[in-house]
């Protein structure tokens, strides 16, 4: 072809224009051949790139997958049985009779919903009572006992005689704390007066003398009375007892220290426990002095905050039922409101209520944390049985039994939410009139456990 077209060109039939338009046409030919071959080979291209793709995924897919491994189960549960397949204790008529088993039937009531907060044991005003010396002098302890009071939380057992005071023991009112022995009065050059004294007794105990010389010597001879002698004869006895204690007083200042011949005990004024010693025995005190301090324990108060929200519907008139925090089904106490200053937390949006406690045997401490119920004014329908028939198990968890025949029971769950005067309030329990035993719910517990008779 590229010959031929070569010498067509070559040839002299052709005029030269002919010739130059003829090798024009032929370069413009040659062109779109190249133009088109190469469009061509983008366009297969573009059709081989995607079916390699799909060929290759076709073949990733078809390809065996490696098998997962399979992990253990965290847990296994073994004889797992659900509630509807507990055991079922059925009892011979005698032995029901000898358990003296009672029923309930579960019935739905409207009960007062018990607000349940926590509160603290705290000392209301005017307990405290401060001893104080009655007259200057030296403090000594009782001579009857001198051995160690006991401590506050056993006051049943204290003895009878006097104690040491020390902080933290209890007290019974009159009970002997210590012995004051007063200051004599000292005067001003107590010696020479105590002199002086001496010499005057001595004079008239002289005198005394003479005068009963003298009327005893004018009843002799009948010129005086035996009346003037016996007259004259007790005047003479009071100065010689009168000479006697001056004598006495003057050896004393040399002899002791200036103390009266008397003690004053000082007693407990209420019963309860020494908080504060500001005296010892042995230390000289002032008349007026501060002894000790003495915080009775018999009433304490319960300060409950309660939030600003549920004051409301909180029955304020009615006690307050106050348990130990680790035993709340445990010995309940009964507090009555009192009113007292008022205080509040803005910080927890709370305000503080309080109740006045018997505290019997000092049973509970200033600061301690207490359990608090509290009545509210609002009710409301729930499913109740009697406390006494739920069960507690091993691990806390709460169950009746329910008579589904005649000698015939059978454990259920059931969930509590609140008691409220003996009884308890479900959250989950058997069906409306269900019979629930009440009486003789922990021998068949026993029973089903193979630990009863």
């Amino acid at each position: 072809m590229q010959n031929l077209k070569t010498n067509f060109l070559c040839s002299d039939d052709f005029s030269r224009p002919a010739r130059k338009e003829m090798v024009c046409h032929c370069l413009v030919t040659e062109r779109l051949k190249s133009s088109l071959q190469r469009n061509f080979s983008f366009r297969l291209l573009n059709l081989a790139v995607p079916l390699l793709c799909l060929i290759a995924s076709l073949a990733a897919c078809s390809a065996k997958k490696p098998e997962a491994t399979k992990l253990p189960a965290p847990a296994t549960v073994e004889n797992a049985k659900k509630e509807s397949e507990l055991a079922t204790i059925k009892l011979t008529p005698q032995a029901e009779k000898r358990l003296r088993i009672e029923t309930v039937s579960v019935a739905t009531r409207a009960v007062a919903e018990p607000l349940e907060l926590s509160g603290e044991i705290v000392m209301p005003p005017g307990q405290t009572f401060a001893v104080t010396a009655p007259l200057a002098g030296t403090l000594q302890l009782p001579e009857s006992n001198l051995a160690q009071g006991l401590a506050a939380t056993d006051a049943t057992a204290l003895p009878a005689n006097p104690i040491t005071p020390a902080i933290g023991v209890y007290v019974r009112k009159g009970q002997p704390l210590f012995h004051l022995t007063p200051f004599l009065a000292p005067e001003r050059d107590l010696r020479a007066q105590l002199e002086r004294d001496a010499a005057t007794s001595t004079e008239r105990v002289a005198a005394a003398r003479q005068r009963v010389q003298r009327t005893s010597a004018l009843a002799e001879e009948k010129a005086g009375s035996q009346r003037a002698v016996e007259d004259a004869q007790a005047e003479l006895a009071l100065a010689e007892a009168e000479l006697k204690t001056a004598r006495q007083r003057l050896q004393r200042p040399g002899n002791a220290t200036l103390a009266s011949d008397f003690d004053v005990t000082v007693t407990a004024p209420i019963s309860g426990v020494i908080q504060k010693l500001n005296a010892n025995a042995g230390q000289p005190v002032t008349s007026g002095a501060p002894l000790l301090e003495i915080v009775s324990l018999a009433t304490l108060w319960v300060r409950v905050p309660v939030y600003v929200g549920d004051l409301p519907r909180v029955a304020r008139q009615q006690a307050a039922r106050i348990h130990n925090l680790n035993q709340p089904d445990g010995a309940v106490r009964l507090a009555r409101p009192v009113n007292a200053p008022p205080s509040a937390d803005a910080t927890a949006a709370t305000a503080d209520l309080y109740f006045a406690l018997a505290n019997h045997n000092n049973a509970l401490r200033p600061g301690e944390r207490v359990g608090v119920t509290l009545a509210t004014r609002t009710s409301s329908e729930g499913i109740v049985i009697p406390w006494a028939s739920v069960l507690h198990d091993i691990q806390g968890a709460t169950w009746v039994y329910e008579q589904t025949a005649p000698q015939t029971y059978v454990r259920r769950a059931v969930e509590v939410r609140y008691v409220t005067d003996g009884l308890a309030v479900l959250a989950r329990a058997p069906a409306n009139g269900a019979k629930i035993v009440t009486t003789g719910a922990f021998e068949l517990f026993g029973t089903e456990f193979g630990v009863g008779k």
